[in-house]
């Protein structure tokens, strides 16, 4: 008797399966429009996401600076006390093979040793100079005031003037003429940086700075999420390179300038020639702008000795700043750091819209590395798509 055909499939003729559940399974047709429309949605969320985080992160630092500029200039000032007390102690570690930390103590001890014996030396007379000189201004300044008063033309000028700036206009206080202007004119050397706790603050915070940069570097690279330290690494390697570009060179430039101030003023026979080279070449600290500021004082006592001084000291400003603008600033920004003349003036402007003073004082170097930060991120613009 034949048994009953089974039902069992021909293996040989039918092709197996697999059940293997890591294979990739195909998604149904219908499935795929649907993916697409949540891919573009993830991105354009990640896209509004970013841009709310660089909103936020803006208005923040906005924040930040209208209600602590001052603190942020502090801390500018800190960095700059800081680069320069680093880079000294460099070059003294190279020579002597010391620490660096032990360098920079040896460099603040030797700092503090060389002020001390200026003050007593010289802190006298500088004291007894910077008195006549105020007084000076002062004086000058009030018979400028008398003198443009008394003429209907002068009058009308002072009219629209304010009183802290030693015109007529009214709504200041009630001293004499001249007084708060002059106050006005010494405010980067009396008022910002009179203050002895500022300055305190200031160099013991650029010592720290200076004794351990890597510490607060490391420190920032430990808040960095890890794809992002290689970029950070190297942003924050520029900031220092630049800083330390810039206050080399200004430096360099404010003794020049100061010292031919000096002789310069001392060869034409004009009185307090010292103290207004230190004027000038402090003012110089602030490119462009600083020249003009440290000349007024200049100008001012020469008008109180003749009309022949007061032209001597200008054409002396002038072959002075003439110097620096073609030859010593194109020698200095060769090994240093070049910004265009306009930049640096709309940054001293807008910064010292938002944060007064201090914002006029540091804008040239937070610019430097603001531009400095800018070029490392972007790319290298191609010869093709030049103007």
């Amino acid at each position: 008797m034949v048994p009953p055909p089974t039902n069992t499939p021909d293996t040989a003729s039918t092709p197996s399966v697999s059940h293997d559940p890591h294979s990739p399974q195909p998604a149904p047709a219908q499935q795929v429009p649907a993916l697409a429309a949540v891919q573009a949605l993830e991105h354009t969320l990640a896209r509004f996401y970013r841009l709310v985080m660089v909103v936020v992160v803006l208005g923040v630092l906005g924040l930040i600076i209208g209600t602590g500029g001052p603190v942020l200039m502090v801390v500018c000032a800190s960095a700059l006390v800081a680069v320069v007390l680093h880079g000294a102690a460099r070059w003294i570690t190279h020579l002597l093979r010391l620490p660096e930390w032990l360098s920079v103590m040896l460099l603040v001890l030797a700092l503090a040793a060389a002020a001390t014996a200026l003050v007593r030396v010289f802190g006298p007379e500088l004291t007894v100079q910077a008195g006549h000189l105020r007084t000076a201004l002062v004086s000058q300044i009030s018979t400028m005031h008398d003198r443009l008063n008394s003429g209907q033309f002068g009058h009308l000028i002072l009219d629209h003037v304010p009183q802290s700036l030693g015109g007529n206009q009214t709504g200041g206080g009630s001293r004499a003429p001249g007084l708060d202007f002059a106050g006005s004119m010494t405010n980067v050397l009396t008022s910002t940086f009179g203050s002895v706790g500022t300055m305190v603050v200031i160099v013991i915070a650029g010592i720290y700075f200076a004794l351990s940069p890597r510490l607060y570097a490391n420190g920032i690279l430990r808040l960095t999420p890890e794809r992002h330290r290689p970029l950070v690494r190297s942003l924050l390697q520029t900031i220092a390179h630049t800083l330390s570009a810039w206050v080399a060179g200004q430096m360099l430039d404010m003794t020049v300038v100061g010292v031919l101030t000096w002789l310069g003023l001392w060869a034409i026979g004009m009185p307090l020639a010292l103290p207004l080279g230190l004027v000038a070449g402090t003012a110089n600290f602030i490119p462009y702008l600083g020249a003009f500021v440290g000349a007024i004082p200049a100008l001012l006592i020469g008008l109180s000795v003749g009309t022949q001084e007061a032209l001597m000291v200008l054409g002396l400003y002038g072959v002075i700043q003439a110097f620096e603008g073609y030859v010593m600033s194109p020698f200095i920004q060769k090994r240093a750091v070049s910004m265009p003349p306009a930049l640096t003036i709309l940054s001293q402007t807008i910064f010292g819209a938002f944060l007064g003073m201090w914002g006029f004082i540091f804008a040239s170097p937070i610019t430097a590395v603001l531009l400095a930060v800018a070029t490392r991120l972007s790319a290298p613009l191609k010869e093709k798509d030049m103007l």
